[in-house]
């Protein structure tokens, strides 16, 4: 189903979906085109239980908030990068607190 559809459909809800169709904006941008609805609440707590469940099962599933527009752009931010930063900071941090007297 296109997201707009959803969006009309179930207009103030949470909703989960997956089998999902993007079209890439950019390197780091996508937007929804279509997907296929899984759940739909009025509980945020609920969908994110249900997001969890979902990705244990190794399945790639977005979740929309009440106020996502019709225009879905999902952002994608390389977290291992963060992570790997992190990381380096830690080490060099140990390091450096190490060699103090």
């Amino acid at each position: 189903m296109k997201w707009s559809e959803i969006k009309k459909q179930y207009p103030d809800k949470f909703i989960l979906i997956g089998n999902i169709v993007e079209k890439r904006i950019s390197e780091s941008q996508s937007e929804i085109i279509e997907a296929k609805v899984l759940e739909i609440s009025d509980n945020g707590k609920e969908i994110m239980r249900a997001y969890r469940q979902y990705k244990q099962k190794g399945l790639d599933v977005l979740y929309s908030l009440p106020a996502t527009s019709e225009e879905f752009i999902v952002r994608n931010v390389p977290f291992k990068g963060i992570l790997q930063r992190q990381q380096l900071i830690l080490i060099w941090l140990i390091s450096t607190f190490r060699s103090m007297p």
